[in-house]
């Protein structure tokens, strides 16, 4: 098994870009967003990121962490949820290589915030 799946299950939740759709994922977190107004706070975050702007990254950063965090499953579903995090992973892994290794990038990223910002 993936030292990268658990890990990403383990972390505190947030919402990645994968291909075109976004994904709220961290510990007992897996669910597509499809809200706009959610959605949009991620657009104002990678536009502050772009910027280079500490105040609104912060801000963003955990805004968006509060909005995955509200995507959490109730303990007794972790295994279930785990599962199915854990083989949407392994299919974008050998189907889509490019968006695997653009979601890792993501999730070193966040980690690299979370310890700046957090």
């Amino acid at each position: 098994m993936s030292n990268f799946k658990e890990n990403l299950y383990e972390k505190k939740s947030f919402i990645y870009q994968i291909g075109e759709a976004y994904y709220a994922i961290g510990t007992n977190t897996f669910a597509r967003v499809t809200d706009t107004q959610e959605l949009d706070n991620m657009e104002l975050f990678q536009n502050a990121l772009k910027k280079k702007n500490d105040r609104q990254i912060a801000k963003y950063l955990e805004k968006l962490m509060r909005i995955a965090n509200s995507y959490r499953v109730d303990a007794r579903e972790h295994y279930k949820l785990q599962e199915k995090l854990f083989q949407f992973i392994d299919e974008l892994e050998t189907k889509d290589k490019s968006t695997f290794q653009n979601l890792q990038t993501q999730v070193f990223q966040f980690d690299e915030l979370t310890e700046k910002y957090q």
